[in-house]
């Protein structure tokens, strides 16, 4: 006998009494010629007491139905079929879920030679399909709660915020026309206390709205046309230093065009980054405001002196409710960043962060040509 043929006995043999897998041949009538040992174990039969059946006569009535009229014909068709779901129905009554591949050999001529059978046992892998569809379930159940106990937070967030601007508005317009009394001046200390105070609220309940219409779908509103932004990056900062007056802010502004942009909402950025700042930064440090247009980006940086921000803080920032580093803000709500990086985003524009010993910056940087 020739080494190849010891080979291919050998190869057989391991082939047919490998442990794990059910293995089967047939002839073309598709009857079987030959089982291992392994599937007439898992079937409860001898090797011998299979052979003559076909492979349909091992299976359950709805898996003989089906293998007849669909497996066996696509079988003869295209020569094989691989990983379909079957139960096998064994000698004592037990049904045990396979996955079946078939092959149908052929010669030169086109003729049959044999068709093979691999069985593998599917129970552990269908309790393991069934865990995973289980789990997904739960956890699509679990995240649709989420999002509809986040929708009824953030529902309950944009009426607060409108609710409250009636009442704040006639707090504003009682202050400003008490400070146009007669014989206002000794009082007039406590109504510039309240216009401030009242002017912060409306800033908050600002914020509130513009968090609630970014998060509830229809978004920041904004009106881009051309704009001489520098005369409103000034104004912006001249603002925030009548509420910081004993802090330096510098302004290095070197805007040579229009910037197609909102107005109002960069007045806004300008005013959250600056705000934040203020409130971070060392107070005896000044807060430097830059803004140039060239090389077809126009750039707005605002920069500060005092406690580097974590590495770990820098990637949740802009995250809603999230102050700088974990610590009390004047800001209150922790929605400043946030607002401002939606605003950065409306404008097609990147918003970014650096931090170290030396100074922290935030950078809103947009194409000029949108």
């Amino acid at each position: 006998m020739g080494s190849d043929s010891f080979k291919s006995i050998e190869l057989s043999k391991e082939l047919f009494g490998h442990p794990l897998v059910g293995f089967l041949t047939t002839g073309q009538d598709g009857k079987i010629i030959q089982v291992n040992p392994c599937l007439a174990d898992w079937m409860g039969s001898a090797s011998d007491d299979l052979t003559g059946l076909r492979f349909s006569d091992l299976l359950t009535v709805g898996g003989k139905i089906y293998f007849e009229t669909h497996l066996w014909p696509l079988l003869r068709m295209q020569r094989y079929f691989d990983e379909v779901a079957l139960e096998l129905f064994c000698r004592d009554g037990k049904r045990m879920q396979i996955l079946a591949n078939a092959y149908e050999k052929r010669d030169d001529e086109g003729n049959t030679q044999f068709i093979c059978f691999t069985v593998f046992k599917a129970s552990d892998r269908r309790t393991y399909e069934q865990n995973l569809k289980e789990d997904k379930y739960h956890a699509e159940q679990k995240l649709l709660e989420e999002r509809e106990i986040a929708l009824v937070r953030e529902q309950f967030i944009a009426v607060l915020g409108h609710d409250l601007r009636n009442p704040l508005s006639s707090i504003m317009t009682a202050a400003s026309l008490l400070s146009e009394e007669d014989d206002i001046e000794p009082h007039q200390p406590m109504i510039a206390i309240i216009q401030r105070s009242a002017s912060r609220m409306a800033e908050l309940i600002n914020n509130i709205m513009d968090f609630a219409r970014a998060r509830m779908g229809s978004g920041l509103v904004v009106d881009l046309k051309p704009t001489e932004i520098d005369m409103v990056l000034q104004h912006g900062i001249d603002e925030i230093a009548i509420s910081w007056p004993d802090r330096v802010i510098l302004s290095e502004i070197d805007i040579h065009e229009p910037v197609h942009c909102d107005a109002h909402r960069l007045a806004q950025l300008l005013s959250n980054l600056l705000a934040n700042a203020l409130t971070h930064g060392t107070p005896d440090k000044p807060v430097v405001v830059r803004a140039s247009s060239k090389n077809g980006f126009f750039e707005l940086s605002v920069i500060n002196q005092g406690i580097p921000i974590p590495s770990s803080s820098i990637e949740k920032l802009f995250l809603p409710f999230t102050r700088e580093g974990g610590r009390a803000s004047r800001q209150g709500l922790g929605l400043g960043l946030f607002i401002a990086s939606e605003i950065a985003r409306v404008h097609h524009a990147e918003l970014s962060v650096s931090s170290d010993e030396q100074e922290t910056k935030f950078t809103f940087r947009m194409p000029l040509n949108l």
